[in-house]
């Protein structure tokens, strides 16, 4: 049942060394092994990856059993670069199914004892192609030399991949989502102890831990890692992300419009505009009457930031990433970066080193006054900044916690029925990237017009276009991470009025229960975020709109009462009654707000949603 003698060779150049990596397609091992549940194959290793495929006797294509002809697959691969680990097992059984006359003597199947080796990948659902479901190929030879050439050639070319993490920073939330932190990452730990990743895990014990160690780390520490794994919530990357950016990043507070401190006119009447008023341009004779941050002038501000930022941090920032395990409520960032909120397909997407770029907003609470209690202070959000409705319901379940995720459903529920409204003004920077808005101009009852235009959307996924579309990460400039903001013809635009929510999305921000996310084109790095009011409106029409956010295909901002902008920064200033703002899942209060987009400033061990 073994091959024939000269199968049994594995074919290398005379100079070759099998603990060196294979660094062209010419350089190729084969052999023919026994692939568990398949049989005696043809097996062949090059840059590429492995390819094999069964031998099969002379007289036949394949297996006849009760008179119907079974015929083997065609020849299967597997990519090097879906490869996470190659290892050496114990001489054990192989199960044969394509021997040559077994069915003559009505055995379906047989083992033989051979010496084997594992190579570890995965394979992709068929239905859900950004699932990732793990998958071990086991081959078997007769001779052990030969097994144990292949691994250690195998083992050269995956090491050899220096975007493959060998060092990682492990944060454990315990008492994410379900509280199953742990237990997730006890499911998941064995695939980085098989890829060889050594992990350093801290399981956290209070609120702002792993900040707080992130924050206290030099960069001679960071050095020693990869990059810092987060096993948790949204609200917990942005924990660990604050961590890794607050100390070390330097750049300039976000730009405001002149009149961001409500100037008056010559005869003492605001120049705010009036209720219900939306989009119109901020006039340009405003000047700042208070300083609060910094009272520089932006150009100035903007020069001065115009080289290289931090030469250190960016050194670190363009081989340091941060993973996410999902195990929090939501997991919108880990559905938008990976496609699925699956623990298994996160950790392969880590093991395997990928990479993608992701907008991070720089959000600074201003102080409302000069004698202001609150603090000017600065934040780093990756996903979703939100106020009124987002903030009211992050605020009602912090009461419920001891309900796991189902408090969500329930404070959200609660804010429904209390239908509040708060009074605040928003401007945003118009850089003539803003689409039409156009359910100021409709009615809902159009939608299934607007939905014909659905397929003109650019959904992102991997290797987007419009994502990478003139970047350069090499860049350190403060001008390559804001490429909109300084752009010729921007220009500051306000809306005014009672909102029962205003949000700002910097990715679609997709999760269970909103399949397309709050904007379905949005982008993991093209240097924008959305901005999207809900004016005040009818409780029945305000929940069309949530029913709309529910379902796939849905079109929750066609309707009169929602705004909707593309834009590089924005202004919110609270004019009454205040709720608080919601940043991935955390509080933070602020009764004056600006936030601008860094382009693609953080990198995640991800590739992008399979679409």
């Amino acid at each position: 049942m073994e091959g024939e003698e000269g199968n049994d060779r594995a074919f290398i150049g005379e100079d070759s060394h099998a603990d060196e990596p294979l660094n062209d397609s010419s350089s190729i091992l084969s052999s023919t092994f026994f692939l568990n549940h398949v049989g005696e194959v043809s097996l062949v290793f090059n840059s590429d990856g492995l390819f094999w495929e069964p031998i099969k006797s002379s007289d036949t294509d394949g297996s006849i059993c009760f008179g119907i002809k079974y015929r083997f697959k065609a020849a299967s691969e597997i990519k090097l670069s879906d490869i996470y680990a190659v290892e050496l097992s114990h001489h054990g059984l192989i199960h044969m199914t394509n021997l040559p006359h077994a069915t003559e003597h009505l055995i379906f199947g047989t083992d033989i004892k051979l010496y084997r080796f594992m190579v570890h990948g995965f394979l992709k659902s068929k239905n859900q192609p950004s699932l990732w479901i793990p998958y071990t190929f086991t081959f078997g030879h007769k001779d052990f030399r030969v097994c144990e050439m292949w691994v250690n050639k195998l083992n050269a070319s995956l090491n050899s991949d220096v975007g493959r993490p060998k060092n990682l920073l492990v944060f454990v939330h315990p008492r994410s989502g379900r509280g199953n932190g742990c237990k997730t990452w006890e499911a998941v730990a064995p695939i980085f102890s098989r890829a060889k990743v050594e992990t350093k895990v801290i399981v956290t014990k209070r609120a702002g831990q792993a900040l707080d160690v992130m924050s206290s780390m030099t960069y001679k520490e960071l050095n020693n890692y990869d990059g810092a794994i987060a096993v948790g919530g949204d609200g917990f990357f942005n924990e660990i992300l604050n961590g890794f950016i607050s100390p070390r990043f330097k750049a300039p507070n976000p730009p405001t419009p002149s009149d961001f401190v409500h100037p008056v006119d010559g005869n003492g009447d605001s120049l705010l505009l009036k209720e219900n008023e939306r989009a119109k341009e901020i006039p340009e004779q405003c000047e700042d009457k208070i300083p609060f941050i910094s009272s520089e002038d932006h150009s100035a501000e903007k020069a001065s930031y115009n080289r290289d930022t931090d030469d250190e941090f960016h050194i670190l920032n363009q081989r340091f990433r941060i993973g996410i395990i999902p195990a929090g409520s939501t997991d919108a960032t880990v559905m938008c970066t990976t496609g699925t909120r699956d623990p298994i397909t996160s950790a392969l997407h880590i093991v395997l080193g990928k990479r993608v770029h992701l907008d991070i907003a720089q959000v600074v609470r201003w102080k409302a006054t000069p004698r202001s209690e609150i603090q000017p202070y600065i934040r780093y959000t990756a996903s979703f900044a939100g106020y009124g409705f987002y903030g009211d319901v992050i605020t009602q379940s912090e009461n419920y916690r001891w309900m796991g995720p189902k408090r969500y459903d329930y404070a959200g529920a609660m804010v429904f029925l209390k239908h509040r409204s708060y009074e605040a003004e928003i401007s945003y920077l118009d850089v003539g990237s803003d689409e039409p808005n156009l359910a100021s101009k409709r009615k809902h009852e159009d939608i299934s017009e607007l939905n014909t235009q659905k397929s003109e959307r650019s959904v992102c996924r991997v290797d987007c276009k419009v994502c990478n579309e003139n970047s350069d990460p090499t860049s350190t400039g403060i001008s390559s991470l804001t490429p909109h903001l300084y752009s010729e013809g921007g220009r500051w635009k306000k809306s005014k009025g009672r909102f029962l929510s205003v949000g700002a999305a910097l990715i679609s921000c997709r999760n269970d229960k909103a399949p397309d996310g709050l904007v379905v084109d949005a982008h993991l790095a093209d240097g924008f975020l959305h901005l999207i009011l809900i004016r005040e409106c009818p409780h029945a029409s305000y929940l069309r709109h949530l029913i709309q956010l529910t379902k796939s295909g849905g079109s929750p901002l066609n309707f009169q009462f929602v705004e909707h902008h593309k834009t590089p920064a924005f202004t919110f200033t609270s004019m009454g009654k205040e709720s608080v703002w919601n940043l991935d899942g955390e509080m933070f209060e602020a009764h004056k707000l600006s936030a601008q987009v860094f382009r693609g400033l953080v990198c995640l061990f991800a590739s992008g949603p399979q679409v």
